[in-house]
């Protein structure tokens, strides 16, 4: 059963797992388009992305803004190499 997340209205959208297995190893994705791992178990990267989440909420506005601006300057890095 698909329900609502805080603060959406209408139909729910399509979901899709964040956490997932590449040669033996597990990821987990952020809304930011970075993978994070690896790690040994399916269990640890989950516990892994719900640290992320809590970082993410909990961070003050300027460590969330270098944060982000890190991670697309790596994105960037990985496209010209």
């Amino acid at each position: 059963m698909k329900v609502n997340r805080q603060g959406e209205i209408g139909q729910p959208p399509p979901r899709s797992t964040r956490i997932f297995n590449m040669e033996s190893h597990w990821y987990f994705s952020t809304r930011e388009g970075t993978d994070v791992g690896p790690f040994d178990s399916r269990d640890e990267a989950s516990s892994g992305l719900q640290d992320f989440i809590q970082f993410i909420q909990l961070a003050n506005h300027r460590t969330l803004h270098n944060f982000l601006n890190t991670l697309a300057s790596n994105r960037r890095h990985k496209l010209t190499a």
